[in-house]
């Protein structure tokens, strides 16, 4: 069961930018996701309700061509490779078409994981002006 907290901290805009955050719950667990949505992407750091840190960083763009509906992704900062960060960064900049930098600091398994990002997508598209 997926659901987002009631403490949704409300969103400020300055010179163009707007930054929201939101407590969501995938299962047994709760995360907190912290957006700022800029002109042409939004970076997006996502953790623990009950910690903070900023342990990784991945962009996420898509492609140049137009008639190409990929996206491509990078880590910037962390891990190596092809981490959790990186491949929801690409997930988000294919769906949505914009880049997006992804700071993903939680340790998903197989069973939380498809909890999480179903969690953080349906809220994503019903708070849509808040991301894209």
């Amino acid at each position: 069961m997926e659901s987002a907290t009631d403490d949704v901290v409300p969103a400020k805009e300055s010179g163009g930018f707007t930054s929201h955050c939101v407590h969501l719950e995938a299962g047994p667990s709760q995360f907190t996701v912290r957006a700022l949505k800029m002109q042409g992407s939004t970076m997006l750091i996502i953790n623990p309700k009950e910690s903070e840190v900023f342990e990784e960083l991945a962009v996420g763009m898509p492609s140049r061509n137009p008639a190409s509906s990929e996206s491509i992704s990078s880590t910037i900062l962390g891990g190596h490779g092809q981490t959790d960060s990186s491949v929801l960064a690409g997930k988000l900049s294919k769906r949505y078409c914009r880049q997006f930098y992804v700071s993903l600091n939680l340790k998903l398994d197989r069973l939380v994981g498809p909890l999480f990002e179903k969690a953080l997508v349906t809220y994503m598209q019903d708070h849509l002006e808040h991301f894209a």
